[in-house]
């Protein structure tokens, strides 16, 4: 009895050292596969809409709808960034469209968590983006302001699915470091 036991026991063992210690090279393929992201190369181009310029992705593709609108577009990312400028005679109107602007960021941001980033560029304007990575369909907003009444602002809404939030990763981190090279180069 006691050797058929021990003869068990050292089976048993003998299986288990084995099964840890094999090394099985196959792949197991994940349930859902995410493409990797082409990203477009860091270089830029200069854009003016209503006589504020700022620098894009030269890989981008413009395109002005109307007076005072630059649509910026992203055909690998499925994305577009609108951008408007308008200017403001007063500061009073300046202050109510700064206040709208921030009130509107925060609807379309709704549930989902973001990252704010306030900073002053070179030419005195006063910018702030607000970055999600958690989803959603404009997952980076952004809106600059100077005291002469100029007001930029913008939002990049991506076209399809927007979820599940680690899939466009990489799309908001990309057009999230676009937007802040709009920003900085504002002038």
């Amino acid at each position: 009895m006691m050797r058929t036991v021990r003869i068990a026991v050292l089976a048993l063992t003998a299986v288990m050292a084995s099964a840890c210690g094999r090394s099985d090279d196959s792949a197991v393929p994940r349930r859902t596969a995410y493409p990797r992201l082409e990203l477009y190369a860091d270089s830029t181009v200069t854009a003016s809409v209503d006589g504020v310029s700022f620098d894009i992705n030269a890989g981008a593709d413009t395109a002005a709808l109307r007076d005072g609108w630059l649509d910026i577009a992203y055909p690998r990312y499925n994305a577009v960034i609108h951008v408007t400028v308008r200017r403001l005679a007063s500061p009073e109107e300046l202050e109510e469209a700064i206040a709208n602007r921030v009130q509107r960021m925060s609807l379309n941001l709704g549930e989902r968590t973001a990252v704010a980033s306030d900073f002053e560029n070179e030419a005195g304007f006063t910018c702030r983006t607000l970055t999600s990575l958690d989803g959603g369909p404009t997952p980076v907003q952004f809106m600059a302001y100077r005291a002469d009444g100029s007001l930029v602002s913008g939002v990049a809404d991506i076209s399809g699915p927007s979820e599940p939030a680690d899939s466009i990763g990489p799309t908001v981190r990309a057009l999230a470091a676009d937007a802040e090279t709009l920003l900085k180069s504002l002038r």
